[in-house]
């Protein structure tokens, strides 16, 4: 009986034996949170990898262990050459991915994990892993321009007042183990004790008052809730909502015609939205308020916004209609 045939890499990656050669692998890195989201998340992308890997993918395991690791994850191996970086989680973990690959042309994979993967629904990506999956394989690259918050860079938004209190104070098991309805037990003390704080908002040149404040790049908001309209993920502007009221009702009723994705908020006059380049945001209190971008809750007032010159690229269905 003859011996086995035995498939070796060779210095270059490349799989070769007698003679016979495969073509190199692909290579990139999948990076996530594993004490985030699913219980299994890290079993599952071992299973991924072992699936990329019989497709002409090796990626490499990364998962994170702090805040900010993730970005310095990509920045120490883009360097050694990839071609795709995956993530695997919500949008500020996407987020912190992204602020690596700035100024690098290579594509970003998104892996929806959070809890309102708004970026992927914002692109058409499957929400589903093995479908969003394929895109690391087939998908299409699309262009998402950085915004920068007091030059910390962010993709969707930056939120001074309410929602950057609640993701600041969410129960992280909460969230975990019931999703959205596990922010709730956050969100209706936060908003029932939400001072309503007067915050000074230039926008380009023009100056306005506020008692919150959305910084968007983005249409949705908390999912699939539609707070900025007109806003492109590709556009060199910016649109900010502003709501300037102290009515507790009104407050609510600001969130509910966002909820329901029908401009409402805009139409009524319950809030109104400006667009720009830059804004500028100030509290007229004695004290700082709290900001998020891209859903965690990470700087403070004075806080300014802009658009940056550069784009991410983002993998997205060939065939789909991105809201980009």
């Amino acid at each position: 009986m003859s011996e086995p045939v035995i498939l070796r890499p060779n210095a270059e990656g490349s799989v070769a034996s007698l003679g016979m050669t495969r073509k190199k692998l692909k290579r990139g890195v999948l990076i996530y949170n594993p004490t985030a989201g699913q219980r299994d998340l890290a079993a599952q992308m071992l299973t991924l990898i072992e699936r990329m890997r019989t497709e002409g993918l090796e990626l490499e395991n990364a998962p994170t262990t702090a805040p900010g690791h993730a970005t310095e994850i990509v920045r120490q191996l883009l360097p050694s050459g990839l071609d795709v970086v995956a993530v695997c989680g919500g949008d500020g973990t996407i987020s912190e991915v992204a602020g690596g690959l700035i100024g690098s042309d290579v594509p970003l994979g998104v892996l929806p994990g959070g809890t309102s993967n708004v970026l992927a629904r914002e692109l058409s990506i499957p929400l589903a892993l093995e479908p969003a999956a394929r895109l690391l394989l087939e998908g299409e690259p699309r262009p998402v321009r950085v915004l920068y918050a007091n030059e910390r860079p962010f993709l969707l938004w930056a939120g001074v007042g309410l929602d950057a209190r609640i993701m600041g104070h969410m129960s992280l098991f909460l969230k975990r183990w019931f999703g959205r309805t596990g922010i709730f037990f956050t969100v209706a003390p936060e908003f029932l004790r939400y001072e309503f704080p007067h915050l000074e908002v230039t926008v380009d040149d023009k100056t306005y008052e506020a008692t919150f404040a959305v910084v968007s790049h983005a249409r949705l908001y908390g999912g699939d809730w539609v707070i900025a309209p007109h806003a492109r993920l590709d556009s060199d502007e910016m649109e900010v909502v502003l709501f300037s009221e102290r009515n507790r009702w009104r407050f609510f009723s600001l969130f509910r015609q966002i909820q329901v994705g029908r401009s409402g908020h805009i139409e009524s006059g319950l809030a109104r939205c400006i667009r720009g380049r830059t804004a500028t945001i100030r509290s007229l209190e004695s004290y700082a308020i709290e900001v998020q971008l891209d859903g965690d809750c990470v700087l403070e007032t004075p806080v300014t916004c802009r658009v940056g010159e550069e784009s991410i690229s983002i993998l997205a269905p060939r065939n789909g209609s991105p809201r980009i």
